[in-house]
């Protein structure tokens, strides 16, 4: 290659990074794609009638998957009495959306603190607990109603789909692939990785509507 050429190769090389680079700016400041926080959104007057991005904490028992649009409030995770967005909703939430899972929706914001939200995912953490000491399913069944109402442990292997939160069951466990199988109720964020086959610890309850009410499910240390 001649100098004149590897010249005209540098210029059009600069060219393109200074292209690539405004299209990145622009889309960090005008299309939602910088996810801010509640605090954030809030305070910038800016912002209002705008499509922004925003992330928050899902406020437990705001949200209702029987009505649409969906509705639910979010607030900063480190902040629990800080502000809060009122978020409408008309799609369909992800499987793992509950009381306590990362929200990040993109959607106008309205004066009023409202975000009409075209968009959400969630954002699950990584958990996972020991299944030492732990119940399994063939030791629930064979406890009868003596457990209902006491708090213990309990590892199976998911053998069903991931419901979304809201309904009866969210998913079913199982000692083995094949065995009998034992109805989750849970409305809070699943762990991230959770799908059918996987091993999982869970703390809660028996109750006498045959479902085990769960306060907090992990994967178990062994999916690790």
């Amino acid at each position: 290659m001649n100098k004149r050429a590897r010249v005209r190769l540098i210029g059009v090389t600069a060219i393109i990074l200074v292209a690539v680079g405004a299209i990145i700016l622009g889309a960090g400041s005008g299309d939602g794609s910088y996810a801010r926080s509640v605090s954030e959104a809030l305070d910038d007057v800016t912002l209002v009638g705008e499509r922004v991005r925003v992330s928050g904490i899902v406020i437990d028992g705001s949200w209702d998957m029987g009505v649409k649009p969906m509705r639910f409030e979010i607030r900063d995770e480190e902040d629990a009495n800080g502000p809060v967005i009122n978020v409408v909703y008309n799609g369909n939430a992800p499987d793992t959306f509950g009381d306590g899972v990362i929200a990040i929706v993109t959607g106008v914001l309205s004066a009023d603190g409202t975000i009409d939200a075209t968009d959400m995912f969630t954002q699950c953490p990584s958990k996972y607990g020991s299944a030492t000491g732990a119940m399994s399913v063939t030791d629930v069944f064979e406890s009868g109603p003596g457990l209902i109402g006491n708090q213990v442990t309990v590892t199976g292997i998911v053998v069903s789909d991931i419901q979304p939160a809201g309904g009866s069951s969210r998913f079913a466990i199982a000692a083995t692939e094949d065995g009998d199988k034992l109805g989750i109720a849970f409305d809070g964020g699943l762990p991230a990785g959770i799908a059918e086959g996987s091993a999982v610890v869970i703390d809660g309850e028996m109750r006498d509507d045959d479902f085990f009410h769960a306060v907090e499910v992990s994967l178990s240390d062994s999916e690790k």
